[in-house]
């Protein structure tokens, strides 16, 4: 039923944005971005800070593909506080609705949380697949067992049979699947704004997949194998936050929230309030 409400409400505000604003003093205070080239370019348009950009890039890039998801006349509304932390952000889209708003933790933490109380963001994997042995850690300097220099070694090799199935450790978006060289067939998955994983020495592909395709939590995107620059049978893992290559095994990894339980009616009352007067 909530999420039937939630349908209903958004879908008025998508067919008759001018009634919103004839609601008067009981709407609260709110900013439509309505898309014509970009987020960026339409943003600016409209006077929405920077920091409300990169907000709305990091929470909705879960939900959606901002290069490819976009469609003319898709709208992202801010309600309250558009200068540091807006009560609420609703995305309406021709295919995809989406709302989440506010909620501060015990530890002063602001995220944002969907109708149901949960981030948009999982929780990911420690590991993408069942192996063996750890053959090489994530290292500044490591002997390369093929070339007999001193390299960085920025991933880590996990051993397994051939075949092994591997996983996607967070949903995303496939950003490559292709062979890449020294790193044999390989595939990079996007997931969010800011976390890459690249999977590689890989024997083959997952079948339907292809870039842009988007993957779930724990489905399996290729098998173990030795393509590439490889002496036997493994899977070379790397994680990426905003670019720069973590160590897999001991970054702090994005854990699904939730609003405390003691908060949680409090909050979807806040949430149903703001869908409401809207």
């Amino acid at each position: 039923m909530l999420k039937r409400a939630l349908f209903l409400i958004i879908s008025l505000l998508l067919i008759s944005p001018s009634s919103v604003l004839a609601y008067g003093a009981n709407t609260p205070d709110h900013a439509t971005i309505i898309i014509t080239k970009s987020l960026n370019y339409d943003a600016k348009k409209a006077n929405i800070s920077p920091k409300i950009i990169k907000t709305l890039v990091r929470v909705f890039s879960w939900e959606i593909d901002f290069n490819k998801d976009l469609r003319k006349g898709d709208r992202f509304i801010i309600v309250g506080n558009p200068g540091a932390n807006p009560h609420a952000l609703i995305y309406i889209g021709a295919t995809k609705r989406v709302a989440v708003f506010s909620y501060t933790d015990k530890h002063g933490r602001t995220g944002y949380y969907d109708i149901n109380g949960h981030t948009l963001y999982p929780s990911f994997l420690k590991y993408p697949l069942k192996y063996s042995r750890v053959s090489s850690k994530f290292q500044r300097k490591r002997l390369h067992p093929i070339l007999k220099t001193w390299r960085p070694h920025r991933a880590v090799d996990f051993v397994a049979k051939k075949g092994t199935p591997v996983y996607s450790v967070a949903s995303g978006v496939i950003q490559h699947r292709k062979n890449m060289g020294v790193l044999g067939n390989v595939v990079y998955v996007k997931h969010g704004s800011n976390y890459t994983t690249v999977y590689a020495h890989l024997s083959k592909f997952a079948r339907g997949l292809k870039p842009s395709s988007k993957v779930k939590k724990g489905q399996v995107i290729g098998y173990v194998g030795s393509t590439g620059r490889s002496t036997g049978p493994h899977l070379h893992y790397e994680l990426r936050y905003k670019g720069i290559r973590k160590n897999p095994l001991t970054h702090p990894l994005p854990k699904r929230k939730k609003v405390a339980h003691t908060d949680f009616w409090r909050f979807k009352n806040k949430a149903n309030t703001i869908l409401h007067r809207l």
